[in-house]
C-alpha cells in the first residue's frame, strides 16, 4: 500500500512539473523597433528590443507581414483594409480587445506566440504566428512580451552601431534579381533600402524599408558603393532629391539634411 502510494505521488509530481515550469515562466516586455532585411538570406526580420536596451531579438517574418508592421510603425494607412485591418475592426465591433502578446516558445527554429484577448467576461488565449500577433498588438497599443528563456537563448547584445553602408539613417543592400522580381522592379539599376533608423531625417522624409533607390540627385545609383559615394559628395547640401521605386510606381522624395 505504501509502495503504491509512493508510485502514485511520483507519477503525480512528474505530471505536474512541466505545468509548473510553464506557469512559472517569466516574460520580458519588448518594444518593436523596426523591420529590415537580413543580409544573408535577404528575408524580412522584425527586431524586438527590451526596454533596458540590453538585448534585441530578431524574428524572421514574411514580406506581407513586414510591410504591415512597417505601416503600423510609420502610421501609414492602407488604401483598402488588409487582412489585419479587417481582423482588428472585427474585434472592435464585438467589443474584444487585445490585452497582450507573448512569444512563448521556440521549436525547430520556429517561434510560437500567444495572443491574449479580453472579451470583458474572460481572458482568451489564442495560438498565433508572432508576426500576426505583433501587428495586432501595434494596432491595439498592446504590450509584447518574450519568454526570458527565449531571450537568453536567442537574444543578441544590443549596440547602436552605424552600418558602413548607412547614410542619414538609410541602410541599403545590393539589389539582386530575385529581390527585384519580388518587388516587381523592372529596372536594371538601384539599391534596396533594408532599414531606416528610427528618428532619422530619412524616416521623417518618408523613406521606408523595401524602397528601391534609383537616383540620388541626378546621379543613377547602381550599387552600394555608388550610394555611399554619391551621398558623401553631397554632404554639404541642404536638400537632396532621391528617386525611389515603391509599390509599382516611381516617385521622388526630398531629404532635408540641415534645418
Amino acid at each position: 500500500m505504501v509502495t503504491c502510494l509512493k508510485i502514485g505521488l511520483t507519477v503525480g509530481l512528474l505530471m505536474f512539473l512541466p505545468l509548473a515550469s510553464i506557469s512559472e515562466q517569466t516574460f520580458i516586455e519588448m518594444e518593436v523597433k523596426g523591420v529590415g532585411l537580413d543580409p544573408i538570406g535577404q528575408n524580412p526580420v522584425v527586431i524586438l528590443r527590451d526596454k533596458e536596451e540590453k538585448k534585441a531579438l530578431p524574428i524572421w517574418v514574411g514580406f506581407p507581414e513586414a510591410r504591415a508592421i512597417e505601416r503600423e510603425l510609420t502610421n501609414t494607412p492602407s488604401v483598402r483594409p488588409m487582412t489585419h485591418d479587417l481582423l482588428h475592426s472585427i474585434l472592435g465591433r464585438i467589443k474584444v480587445t487585445v490585452k497582450e502578446v507573448r512569444i512563448v516558445e521556440l521549436k525547430d527554429q520556429t517561434f510560437y506566440a500567444s495572443l491574449f484577448l479580453n472579451s470583458g467576461k474572460e481572458l482568451i488565449e489564442v495560438d498565433a504566428r508572432p508576426s500576426d500577433a505583433i501587428i495586432l498588438a501595434l494596432k491595439s497599443k498592446a504590450p509584447v512580451f518574450v519568454s526570458s528563456e527565449i531571450l537568453d537563448r536567442k537574444g543578441v547584445g544590443f549596440k547602436e552601431e552605424e552600418a558602413s553602408e548607412e547614410r542619414y539613417g538609410i541602410r541599403v543592400q545590393q539589389l539582386t534579381s530575385s529581390l527585384a522580381s519580388h518587388f516587381n522592379f523592372k529596372g536594371q539599376k538601384g539599391v534596396l533600402v533594408s532599414g531606416v533608423v528610427s528618428g532619422s531625417v530619412s524616416e521623417a522624409s518618408g523613406i521606408r524599408m523595401g524602397d528601391i533607390i534609383t537616383k540620388i540627385g541626378l546621379k543613377e545609383v547602381e550599387n552600394v558603393k555608388d550610394f555611399e559615394e554619391t551621398f558623401d559628395a553631397l554632404k554639404d547640401a541642404y536638400l537632396i532629391r532621391i528617386s525611389i521605386f515603391r509599390d509599382g510606381t516611381s516617385k521622388e522624395v526630398t531629404l532635408s539634411l540641415k534645418p
